[in-house]
């Protein structure tokens, strides 16, 4: 296990900086780097491969590796095309670094049986990548990632290929092998549903930039910006006008601390909707669970996702005004 760090990194190639100060990756920890395409994100993770060179320092641990080739780094890397090669089996697929590193025929043996039953793919040592399906292939890539015993695992986009319920089982499967193995590990993703069921901590990156890294709810609940607010899902954002350290909108009020224009920052599953006139229904959608609400308060709109149980009337039957209260809300620059 090893701590991974980044210390002045720059990159300007065809009209696009990369610039980050500093990134530390725990030691143990699975860390995404989230967002759109573009923003560096690969980039990053291929700095960190020693794929692609860059201003500044890496390390991994106390050891500088920035002038280490990738082969010379110990890392597992695993691509959302998966790089198996066609005509070799799962076994020789998985077991092609341990060749390499001419390791004894019966310590590859028992390594690749290993890896195999942690990914669930034991019994298929004999099987070709044509003859699995996606989700086994991903499978093997992570495999063969994960028998050489990496410092550090680098994952770019692994499950973009795939479709959503073998993504979701997998992005699970990769979670438990992570906290199994304890090993180091950077994922990257657009995806953020994904990035906030997988990660201990998040990157959220925009134009070259880290805007903001901390845990999952913490970004989901408390965006230090308006760009790290929408992009980590639906947002109701309202710019509001405060005096004496509370900004209103209707009967909607809310403990800002400072006077003068604010931004009033919240989820929509944080406005508990009740019976009342607070509030005119524009529009709203029945969803799996729960009801979506598009609101209109004195020109402003809201949207409300509430569970079905929770509606204080039948979801069949929405009436064209609502009462409304939010129980968790924020303040952005």
């Amino acid at each position: 296990m090893v701590e991974v760090r980044l210390d002045g990194i720059r990159l300007v190639r065809e009209g696009f900086t990369l610039s980050i100060p500093k990134l530390e990756v725990r030691d143990g920890e699975l860390l995404t780097l989230l967002g759109p395409s573009g923003c560096g994100k690969t980039t990053t993770l291929r700095i960190i491969a020693g794929l692609e060179k860059a201003e500044g320092r890496v390390f991994f641990g106390e050891e500088d590796v920035t002038g280490k080739e990738p082969y010379e780094r110990n890392i597992g890397l695993v691509f959302q095309d998966y790089a198996l090669f066609p005509h070799m089996t799962v076994f020789d697929n998985v077991a092609f670094g341990l060749k390499l590193r001419k390791l004894p025929r019966n310590e590859i043996e028992r390594r690749v049986r290993e890896v195999l039953e942690v990914v669930g793919l034991e019994g298929m040592e004999k099987r070709y990548p044509e003859q699995l399906s996606g989700g086994q292939q991903q499978r093997v890539a992570l495999a063969r990632a994960l028998v050489i015993e990496p410092l550090v695992l680098l994952l770019d986009e692994p499950l973009s290929n795939l479709d959503a319920k073998i993504r979701e089982r997998l992005r699970r499967e990769i979670r438990r092998i992570q906290r199994e193995t304890g090993t180091t590990t950077v994922y990257v993703t657009h995806d953020q549903e994904e990035a906030m069921a997988i990660s201990d901590r998040i990157a959220v990156m925009n134009a070259g930039k880290i805007l903001q890294l901390g845990e999952p709810l913490e970004l989901y609940y408390h965006p230090k910006s308006e760009f790290v607010a929408k992009f980590l899902g639906k947002a109701n954002l309202l710019e509001l006008e405060s005096k004496n350290g509370r900004a209103c909108l209707g009967g909607l009020c809310f403990e800002v601390g400072r006077d003068g224009r604010v931004k009033v920052f919240f989820r929509p599953e944080s406005v508990v909707v009740t019976e009342g006139n607070d509030a005119e229904v524009l529009e709203y959608e029945i969803l799996p669970g729960r009801v979506r609400m598009i609101l209109e308060v004195e020109g402003k709109e809201i949207t409300t996702e509430t569970p079905i149980p929770e509606l204080p009337f039948s979801p069949k039957k929405i009436p064209k005004k609502v009462g409304i209260k939010v129980r968790a809300y924020s303040t952005l620059p």
